[in-house]
């Protein structure tokens, strides 16, 4: 991930600036740089905390020690790197240093915190969608940039060690809270999804929840002659039927914040009334922003499904052989695959199908542009498409690979969020079919597409090659 993060981030920034034909084309190549970093910052290199922590309990300061200087000479690379290699071909070295200095000190930051924190990830974009000026609501260009840039970065940097010494020192550093941070939950999930009683849903996760957000599982329907609910039911995890009072338990912060941010967009869309026109620039914009939120929402339901998959399929347990003998399930091979197949997929399909058709009325309710229909579309499909291809290929038992893994998840965050930096220069979303990043763009989502189509493809056959579908990988 480190390495196709570190990719992303040459190529992207070399594309921008042989395409950007602007005064500030390294405005944009920073940026996507930054971008690219803050990740690099949240999920790898801030996983070097749990092993400081870990010295700290076990007092060891030398090893300690080594990983702070580690955490610095990353951080230099991060910061140096990029400002001498953009700043003396664009003549900007100190103000891309500070630029990349925030955004690596956000990614470490946003680690640090609470999950239902992460939101803030995309104020930026929020700020895009209220201020229609300037694609990250920020003078990024400005002359007096360093003024107000410096002094957060510093801020920043005083917040990450502050809470860094504060979780290193504290007593029970991996106690279950509300309030831990999400490198904590994030690295047990992973670490722990191939481990027995490990990963998202294993029996020390469901264990150390609180209570308020304890699943509440549903037991209607349940039983012989109901196939798809008992399977649902059986799986567990996001897939388990709960009554509406419990999903509403499991999901309240993140949806009071989705729905906040969301619901303050369309009310400063439909309330933008000095501008008449039938496909408005400003509402486009809205839209991207809106659909791109949306998208990341489902892009991490996505992520949970498929590692609670991956966590049952991986390896022999003997739960995966228990669901083999649950009644009703049908004698035919066919029958228990078809039950199987729509027992994982009708809960994310669901959710992901609903969230398309409530932002289509909109985007139709807004007339907006047909290439902003389309996008919103596959925005939501791909993700779809992404559900049902490894949901074939883990219960088929096929393996995709690292490197195809690794080139589907980088690529689309790079399509959705690439319209929206585009729009943002040319201030009109039916401009893009003339910009030199449209083919580019274009052929991206084609390569996803027929990605997720051979990746399903191979999953539907070697399904169709078991004899039933409760075999481990």
């Amino acid at each position: 991930m480190a390495l196709g993060l570190v990719l992303l981030a040459v190529f992207g920034a070399a594309g921008w600036a042989c395409f950007a034909h602007t005064t500030s084309w390294w405005v944009g190549s920073a940026v996507i740089d930054g971008v690219c970093a803050a990740m690099l910052w949240k999920f790898v290199l801030s996983y070097m905390l749990l092993p400081a922590i870990d010295a700290h309990q076990l007092r060891l300061p030398g090893m300690q020690r080594s990983l702070f200087v580690g955490w610095a000479f990353y951080g230099l690379l991060c910061v140096l790197l990029p400002a001498f290699g953009l700043g003396l071909w664009a003549g900007k070295v100190a103000v891309i240093a500070v630029i990349m200095a925030m955004f690596c000190l956000a990614g470490l930051l946003l680690a640090l915190l609470p999950r239902y924190v992460d939101i803030l990830i995309w104020a930026p974009f929020y700020a895009a969608a209220i201020h229609p000026h300037s694609v990250l609501g920020l003078s990024l260009g400005h002359s007096n940039f360093l003024a107000w840039a410096l002094p957060l970065a510093l801020l920043l940097l005083v917040l990450a060690l502050a809470r860094i010494h504060g979780l290193v020192v504290t007593s029970k550093p991996y106690a279950p809270s509300r309030n831990a941070p999400s490198v904590l939950g994030l690295g047990r999930a992973i670490a722990g999804a191939f481990a027995a009683g490990g990963g998202l849903y294993g029996s020390r996760a469901i264990a150390g929840r609180a209570d308020w957000m304890q699943a509440r599982a549903s037991l209607r329907g349940c039983g012989q002659g109901r196939p798809v609910v008992s399977l649902r039911l059986a799986l567990g995890g996001i897939f388990m039927p709960t009554n509406f009072m419990g999903w509403l338990r499991k999901h309240m912060v993140m949806l009071a914040a989705v729905l906040a941010v969301g619901g303050f967009m369309v009310w400063r869309a439909l309330g933008d009334t000095h501008d008449l026109s039938p496909i408005s620039g400003r509402h486009n914009e809205q839209l991207l922003v809106l659909s791109m939120l949306t998208g990341f929402a489902s892009a991490s339901m996505t992520f949970h499904c498929l590692m609670g998959l991956l966590q049952r399929w991986r390896n022999p347990n003997a739960e995966l052989s228990l669901l083999a003998l649950l009644p009703g399930l049908g004698r035919a091979g066919a029958d228990v695959k078809r039950n199987l197949l729509l027992a994982i997929l009708l809960p994310p399909l669901r959710i992901q199908l609903s969230l398309l058709a409530a932002l289509m009325v909109l985007a139709l309710g807004l007339h907006a542009a047909l290439s902003t229909d389309v996008f919103v579309m596959l925005s939501q499909l791909s993700l779809a498409a992404a559900v049902v291809a490894y949901a074939l290929l883990i219960t088929g038992g096929q393996v995709a690979g690292r490197w195809l893994n690794l080139g589907i998840s980088l690529l689309w965050p790079l399509l959705i969020m690439l319209p929206l930096f585009v729009s943002g220069r040319d201030r009109h979303l039916g401009n893009l079919a003339v910009s030199h990043l449209t083919l580019l763009f274009d052929a991206g989502w084609v390569l996803l597409i027929v990605l997720l189509l051979w990746l399903g493809r191979r999953g539907w056959r070697g399904l169709q090659q078991r004899p039933h579908p409760f075999l481990p990988r």
